[in-house]
């Protein structure tokens, strides 16, 4: 009776355990919009930042996506000119059976034909060619085992949070989505090549046309895509790595695990939407800052310009307050700071500016025509990086380097100017 009891109670909670297994993950949301990948996440390119993500640090099959580190590998072999971009690539038998033995993606490939560098560089990254890809791997390595090794190598140097069992995505590698596009923002940075190859809709390759799985380009025509790599796989999922450049914006966007083809792609492009709607947002306004500005001693509000990178921001305007006469022409929309040494220095109450740290301080307002000409005795500059905020006028504090002494501390985030 006892063992019975066990056994129902065993029974009982494997059947619940499966029951929860079965459910899946409570789903996220970006903007309104429901996000049907289990992993994602979209990072601004310029500055490395992650501006949503959900389970982005869970570690997932990346499948295909692979590929990316085994290109970033191959790039670096490369720039270390143990290959050249010329150089003919041996197709052996492992190589030559791979689409027999697999049901990789692959592409007609013969050992008795010469095949360059650069066109099997070109078959991956468009057509996700595997056995492209392998015979790149033994050309670099010798063999497979030992290209791993030095995937997991380079995923070491960069910090990510990647471990990899094979070259071309078939085993169960493990990548977390923020570790995905820290790896796909660094091949653009430091390989900008391979958006020339992952840009192209398709490739003629020795007679065949082979087409790029990004339907970024195709099913979904999304402004901007020229990127990157899908996978797909039973562990894995549907999955799809991809950036789009918008202006002065580059996104980078991850999707892990989607339900389905469609799911990957429409996951991408609300997360890529998201990314270019928060960038251009921070380009709309000047946000408080932890940095400093001295002149001549006295401390003045400082504002941050966030554009990818920020740079430290004054209110020209605000000069009145520190030995500068400021004057205003409405005809000419000239606005002029002229250094008055005689001038005495009231610093403005900096309590209403402290401890807001990256918030949202003034809208700028795109007016090109807005001027501002900074004077000191006989010597006059134009500043270059006018911001107008309806009714003031900001310039970066490195313009008023360009006429007065200027040091930056980094230790204390300070700069300081001076004029006398």
């Amino acid at each position: 009776m006892v063992k019975k009891t066990k056994s129902t109670l065993i029974i009982f909670f494997v059947i619940i355990i499966h029951i929860i297994s079965a459910v899946p993950a409570s789903a996220a949301y970006i903007d309104g919009s429901s996000i049907t990948s289990q992993g994602v996440c979209v990072m601004d390119f310029e500055t490395g930042e992650i501006l949503y993500e959900h389970n982005g640090n869970i570690p997932r099959s990346p499948a295909s996506m692979t590929k990316i580190m085994s290109l970033y590998c191959i790039y670096s072999e490369l720039e270390r000119q143990g290959i050249s971009i010329d150089t003919i690539v041996p197709i052996s038998g492992n190589v030559y059976s791979l689409p027999v033995r697999t049901n990789y993606q692959c592409i007609t490939l013969y050992n008795n034909v010469p095949y360059t560098v650069d066109e099997l560089i070109g078959a991956v990254a468009t057509y996700s060619a595997s056995n492209a890809l392998l015979a790149l791997v033994e050309l670099v390595s010798g063999s497979e085992a030992e290209f791993v090794k030095l995937m997991n190598t380079t995923a070491q140097q960069m910090g990510i949070d990647a471990y990899y069992y094979d070259s071309c995505g078939g085993y169960t590698n493990e990548v977390t989505p923020i570790a995905m596009a820290t790896l796909a923002r660094n091949i653009i940075k430091d390989y900008p090549d391979i958006i020339n190859r992952t840009s192209k809709k398709s490739i003629n390759f020795h007679g065949g046309t082979y087409y790029s799985t990004n339907k970024l380009y195709t099913t979904y025509y999304y402004e901007g895509a020229d990127g990157l790599k899908t996978g797909t796989s039973s562990s894995a999922g549907h999955c799809f790595c991809g950036t789009a450049v918008r202006g002065d914006n580059r996104v980078i966007s991850v999707a892990m695990l989607a339900p389905s083809n469609d799911g990957r792609f429409g996951d991408t492009v609300k997360l890529l939407n998201y990314g270019f709607e928060v960038l251009e947002d921070r380009k709309a306004y000047l946000y408080y800052t932890d940095l400093c500005t001295y002149i001549d001693g006295s401390e003045m509000p400082t504002f941050m310009r966030r554009e990818g990178v920020g740079s430290a921001n004054i209110i020209v305007e605000d000069l009145a307050a520190y030995g500068f006469d400021v004057t205003y022409d409405h005809e000419q929309r000239l606005l002029t700071a002229i250094h008055n040494p005689r001038k005495t220095i009231t610093p403005i109450p900096l309590q209403i500016y402290k401890g807001k740290n990256l918030n949202k301080a003034y809208r700028i307002y795109d007016l090109d025509t807005l001027r501002v000409i900074i004077k000191s005795g006989d010597k006059e500059y134009e500043a270059n990086t006018v911001c107008n905020l309806g009714g003031y006028a900001s310039i970066a504090v490195d313009e008023l380097a360009q006429m007065f002494e200027y040091k930056w501390d980094v230790n204390t985030k300070s700069g300081y100017i001076k004029t006398r």
